[in-house]
């Protein structure tokens, strides 16, 4: 399985030359299902490179977006998309209903140019949307599982399972507090259980996130107790901050580090940097 982070940056774009190294890019993920389907997860500002890449494909693969909730930051991206003007793509959208409805209505059934120069009329790709979140998805070889984010809105995180291997994929989860419609810890623990990599949103500092209760993020600390509970291999740290430049990404990953050794977990930890791909 290989996976690529085409955004990282949680709340608002975060560009300039602080910016550089990890990203300013809101949240896409792309997953290579080897010759099935692509699987696309959020459409942040991210998403407009990747479309620019999958434009230059003489036989592009049908492509699956998978949203995990409504907010701006993670569907922003969408109308930049180059494949949505292609009819060469054929795109299947799932994912939190909110999100849908806000895709749907925000975008395709706008009519006007008040907020952007276009509308459904001017995509040329076969699109349709799913009401309906299956418990559990098949692409290819790839089990696709889901859970409820502890999130103002609510939302989807999701799981990704081929042959032995597995990955989750949780951004914007507070974990800790429980929202109506969210998950419980137990209930995190047992969907990220035996994971290889766990890619978690880690918003906020220890020290900064008593401030920010309620906003829908998490720390690395909860994060890695988490993964240490779920017998997780690798964690990868995301959505991060637009206040933090390059080196408060690097010092917080070792922070992260640090709390690791301190607790004697054998689990290794990185940021999610846009651009960079793994394959296990």
């Amino acid at each position: 399985m290989k996976f690529t982070f085409w955004g990282t940056r949680g709340s608002i774009p975060a560009p300039g030359p602080h910016t550089v190294a990890v990203g300013g890019n809101t949240t896409c993920l792309e997953i290579d299902t080897e010759g099935a389907t692509r699987i696309i997860v959020d459409a942040g500002t991210g998403i407009r490179a990747l479309g620019l890449k999958l434009l230059k494909e003489t036989n592009p693969e049908p492509i699956t977006l998978l949203l995990t909730h409504s907010h701006w930051d993670h569907l922003a991206g969408f109308t930049f998309f180059a494949p949505a003007y292609s009819s060469k793509f054929k795109l299947d959208v799932y994912g939190n209903h909110m999100a849908q409805e806000v895709l749907q209505r925000d975008i395709f059934e706008r009519h006007d140019n008040r907020y952007f120069p276009v509308n459904m009329d001017d995509f040329r790709a076969y699109i349709k949307f799913f009401d309906e979140m299956p418990n559990v998805m098949r692409i290819g070889k790839i089990r696709i599982r889901q859970i409820n984010l502890n999130h103002p809105g609510n939302g989807f995180g999701y799981r990704f399972d081929k042959n032995n291997h597995s990955m989750a994929f949780i951004t914007d989860n507070e974990i800790g507090l429980e929202y109506k419609g969210g998950n419980t810890t137990v209930e995190l623990i047992e969907f990220c259980r035996g994971c290889n990599i766990l890619i978690h949103d880690a918003q906020f500092l220890p020290e900064e996130i008593a401030t920010h209760r309620g906003w829908g993020h998490s720390t690395y600390t909860e994060i890695a107790d988490i993964a240490a509970g779920a017998g997780v291999k690798h964690i990868i740290l995301t959505h991060h901050d637009p206040e933090r430049d390059d080196q408060s990404c690097w010092d917080l990953l070792q922070a992260a580090r640090e709390y690791l050794s301190r607790r004697d977990l054998d689990i290794g930890c990185d940021l999610a940097i846009e651009g960079q791909s793994y394959t296990f």
